[in-house]
């Protein structure tokens, strides 16, 4: 009897320590790991109203907060430069801008300008970006439209953060 008295004791310690929730119903997630996305050669043309659609398998939470990058260059050393979306330019033609949408289930990116933008193909065609994928509860003190310390944030959470690349 003392030996089935001891076994239950064991297991209901960890049973009852495997989640954390507090009094105030405040839960903390511990299961949702940041995950990242490159899209590469997205090609923005009339055909397809100008805009991109990356699914999302599996979808996302809805606390999940997504920031899009695009590879605007590299830097003298070599590195990425990763701009975050939306953002505008103010060419000769006339005024582009990238922007985004997202749902659980996909992202949009789309491109818009006051001009056809198969004009500049350098903005249109082989675009390459970044799609981060952060859990709400990381994203609430966080710098998105700094590419480098959101990658730095979601190190700290997760140790490494894998990128996927998706045709």
């Amino acid at each position: 009897m003392k030996k089935i008295f001891l076994l239950l004791s064991i297991v209901s310690v960890f049973g009852l320590t495997s989640c954390n929730n507090d009094d105030n119903g405040n839960y903390t997630d511990y299961d949702t790991y940041p995950e990242v996305f490159e899209v590469d050669n997205v090609n923005f043309v009339a055909s397809g109203n100008y805009q991109a659609l990356v699914p999302l398998n599996p979808k996302i939470y809805s606390s999940d907060v997504v920031l899009v990058y695009r590879l605007s260059g590299t830097n003298q050393l070599g590195n990425d430069i990763w701009e975050p979306i939306p953002t505008t330019y103010n060419l000769p033609q006339g005024q582009l801008n990238y922007n985004f949408d997202f749902s659980q289930d996909e992202v949009v990116i789309y491109l818009d300008a006051t001009f056809d933008p198969i004009e500049r193909q350098d903005f249109s065609l082989n675009q390459v970006f970044r799609i981060v994928l952060v859990p709400g509860w990381v994203a609430q003190n966080l710098d998105s439209n700094n590419y480098d310390v959101v990658m730095s944030a979601l190190k700290n959470q997760k140790g490494a953060v894998q990128i996927e690349k998706l045709n």
